[in-house]
């Protein structure tokens, strides 16, 4: 027998007289099974996705089925695949594909329209599985976690025009404007001589160029403040530029809520809100609403304290763990009378200094962002025959004065729960931080690929749909999670059946989807 060092290929030249079935490339454990199942347990008619009715729609060509481009669509972000090229590339060389696809090749415009003309419908297929997860009881429901991101959008910062840019453009177009009329004047005084008519060329050419200019920012500022906004980018109308700790983004804010128990994402949101600050309580109230608790422990970061935020939180049942500083974060030398010191007494609104002297509303409230601060002063012969007066006044001071929000003790509160259990700030890096660390650092989803908020959530719903399945599919395992989705097809084709009966004995169709959704 002859010895080979190497291994043989098959000769590709060889024709075979039974060729292997497609069925043969994927096992009985792949992945791929369980994209394949749990889309074939969905509605797409029920989640409004295109083409998704049965029937002719239009001349030429049938449609793709929307569960085949949907399947491709969460195959290829599993994978790291977003860009219709490449989609469409991996549906001609990449056997997986096209045992799911059934073979089918779709063009890549055909693939980037799905994505563009089904933001809303992605959006609640996403949501979707969040209720499954829920229903599998895979969210703890006591603790979350909130943060935010900047994500890039399809637009590049120098396609943004902002009011202070422009105004400073304009300021400068008009000083150049004013210099070339001082040298014009200056040359006429001197009379050294005609100009060519080369040199008027010239000089005309000049002037209109810096008149057409000023014109153009002039009317791109009054665009702006009719519009009302402080910067824009006709590229992309919904983005922003967004800045923070020294980064500078043209794109998006996206917020997450993540579940204490597994990591999963309960409920996100694409925003243009330039920082987080008024974003706690939305965000909360809606990781309250789908997991349907009554009360809600919430950790985030120092970028989300804020008085009104903690206080709706407060009303709604929900419990916020934040850094907040004391004394709004000012530092006190040695020596010297801190705020601490003084100690309110909110049935007399009033403070007490440490002397027992009091400090008392001197002025009507301050409306600030929405709320009011109200400012708070000592007596002056209180301060004047003081012992501890140059501990507590500054060097020219006569009176102490202390301002205190309208719903500072919702904010201390807060501040007494963080301090009395440290250990639930420590855990939001690892909760809230985890989804964005693997969407932007191991896929490498740093961006949008499509333009407008309404496409943009369409997308990031595909980015978070799939970091929660993988997840998902971890912690049931395969074999698990095909018996799930083939529970949930049994039960989508019963309601279905009972659709049609009903309307067979002629009960009105509004009546059965009303029935369907008491089930």
């Amino acid at each position: 027998m002859t010895q080979r060092r190497y291994k043989s290929g098959i000769d590709r030249s060889q024709e075979t007289l039974f060729p292997p079935r497609l069925e043969d490339y994927v096992s009985e454990h792949n992945p791929v099974r369980a994209i394949d199942a749990y889309i074939g347990s969905l509605d797409m008619n029920a989640l409004n996705f295109t083409h998704s009715a049965p029937g002719r729609h239009q001349a030429g060509q049938p449609a793709y089925a929307p569960q085949m481009l949907l399947k491709l669509y969460l195959y290829g972000y599993l994978n790291r695949l977003r860009s219709s090229r490449a989609l469409e590339r991996e549906c001609q060389r990449n056997v997986e594909l096209m045992w799911l696809l059934e073979g089918l090749q779709p063009s890549y415009k055909t693939i980037a329209d799905f994505r563009k003309n089904n933001a809303r419908a992605l959006r609640g297929a996403q949501a979707q599985f969040i209720a499954l997860c829920r229903a599998l009881g895979l969210f703890g429901g006591q603790l979350v976690a909130v943060d935010g991101s900047f994500f890039k959008g399809n637009v590049s910062q120098g396609s943004f025009r902002t009011h202070r840019g422009l105004t400073a453009q304009i300021t400068k177009l008009e000083e150049e404007l004013a210099q070339w009329h001082q040298a014009l004047d200056a040359a006429d005084r001197e009379e050294a001589g005609e100009p060519t008519s080369r040199e008027e060329s010239d000089l005309a050419e000049k002037l209109h160029a810096l008149r057409e200019a000023l014109k153009e920012k002039t009317e791109a500022r009054a665009d702006l403040e009719q519009r009302g906004k402080s910067q824009h980018s006709p590229v992309d109308e919904d983005a922003r530029l967004l800045s923070k700790r020294g980064q500078r983004v043209a794109g998006f804010n996206v917020q997450i809520v993540t579940d204490a128990r597994h990591k999963l994402i309960v409920t996100d949101e694409v925003t243009d809100e330039p920082n987080d600050l008024h974003l706690l309580h939305p965000m909360s109230a809606l990781a309250k609403a789908v997991l349907g608790v009554e009360t809600l422990e919430v950790v985030a970061d120092a970028g989300y304290v804020n008085s009104v935020q903690c206080h709706q939180c407060h009303e709604d049942g929900i419990y916020p763990y934040l850094p907040v500083p004391s004394a709004r974060g000012r530092t006190v030398a040695p020596g010297r009378l801190s705020r601490e010191a003084f100690v309110y007494e909110p049935e007399h609104d009033r403070y007490r200094c440490p002397e027992g002297y009091y400090l008392i509303a001197s002025s009507k409230p301050k409306e600030q962002a929405g709320h009011w601060i109200q400012r708070y002063r000592s007596r002056r012969r209180d301060c004047r025959d003081c012992a501890r007066r140059v501990e507590c006044l500054p060097a020219k001071g006569q009176v102490r004065e202390i301002w205190r929000d309208q719903y500072e003790a919702d904010t201390e509160a807060v501040r007494q729960r963080a301090m009395a259990r440290p250990e639930q700030l420590a855990q939001r890096s690892e909760l809230v931080e985890h989804p964005f660390g693997t969407l932007k650092r191991r896929a490498g989803w740093d961006h949008f690929l499509v333009r407008g908020l309404e496409k943009v959530r369409g997308e990031w719903s595909l980015m978070a749909w799939a970091y929660n399945f993988s997840r998902v599919l971890n912690l049931l395992g395969l074999e698990r999670f095909l018996e799930v989705c083939q529970r949930l097809a049994e039960l989508l084709a019963c309601i279905v059946a009972l659709l049609w009966a009903l309307l067979a004995y002629g009960l009105p169709l509004r009546s059965a989807w009303h029935l369907q959704a008491t089930q």
